[in-house]
């Protein structure tokens, strides 16, 4: 069974990858435009790493998406 802080790494990840994909940016891209390491990013999007609330509205910014959209 998957822990809840599994479960909203994942959302989170897969949210994310949608919104990006959405707006055609690589990871690389999205990474210089929210200012965080490309790893850093890479490591969200499959659910490895949790990032800060600053982390995570510096990528929801880029995004051009409210920060609770990443993490339904």
């Amino acid at each position: 069974m998957t822990s809840g802080l599994e479960k909203i790494k994942e959302n989170l990840g897969n949210n994310i990858k949608k919104y990006r994909k959405e707006l055609k940016l690589t990871q690389f891209e999205l990474s210089i435009q929210a200012d965080i390491v490309e790893d850093f990013l890479q490591s969200i999007e499959v659910g490895r790493k949790m990032p800060s609330m600053e982390t995570l509205g510096k990528i929801a910014d880029a995004l051009k998406v409210e920060p609770y959209e990443l993490l339904k």
